[in-house]
C-alpha cells in the first residue's frame, strides 16, 4: 500500500498518495502508525463530513482519549483532526467519507437503506445460520474442512 507520512492509504487518496484498491469515490481509509508522543493531523478531502477512528494498539488523545480496542466517531464537519499517540505509540485506522445520501437502518449483522431490506437481510442471515448448524461445516472434495487464515 502506498504511504503518505505515517499513513498507509488503504482506500481513496491522501496527501498525494492513491490506493491501488478500486473503491467508490467519496471514502478514504487509512492505517496509521505513530511513535510514542507523535502527533499527526488529518485534513479530510472536501465534502468528507463523516469521520471515525479505531485503535488497534496503544492509545490516542485528541478532543478525548481513544483507548486500544475503542472506536471513535468524530463530530460531523470537515475540520482537520489532530491525534497524538500515547506513551506506547499507536496503530489505528482512520476513515472519512461523504455522507451517505440515504437513511441507514442498522441491524445486528448488516446495514440497509430501508427497514424492509434490513428485516429481509437479517432474516436471511438467520436462515443461513440455522442451515449451517443442521448441516455442519462445509467440506472440500477431499473431506477436509477449509481453514482461512
Amino acid at each position: 500500500m502506498p504511504m503518505a507520512g505515517p499513513a498507509y492509504v488503504i482506500l481513496g487518496r491522501h496527501a498525494g498518495a492513491q490506493s491501488p484498491v478500486r473503491a467508490p469515490d467519496g471514502i478514504t481509509y487509512l492505517l496509521v502508525r505513530l511513535q510514542a508522543g507523535e502527533s499527526w493531523t488529518y485534513a479530510p478531502p472536501s465534502g468528507h463530513s463523516v469521520a471515525w477512528a479505531a485503535v488497534a494498539k496503544g492509545g490516542l488523545s485528541g478532543s478525548a482519549p481513544i483507548a486500544q480496542g475503542e472506536m471513535a466517531l468524530f463530530e460531523p464537519g470537515g475540520e482537520a483532526i489532530t491525534l497524538q499517540a500515547g506513551d506506547a505509540g499507536a496503530t489505528f485506522v482512520l476513515g472519512s467519507a461523504r455522507p451517505h445520501p440515504h437513511p441507514l437502518h442498522l441491524g445486528s449483522y448488516s446495514v440497509h437503506t430501508t427497514a424492509a431490506a434490513l428485516a429481509e437481510g437479517e432474516g436471511r442471515i438467520t436462515e443461513i445460520a440455522q442451515r449451517l448448524r443442521q448441516e455442519g461445516p462445509a467440506r472440500t472434495a477431499s473431506g477436509s474442512v477449509p481453514v482461512f487464515r
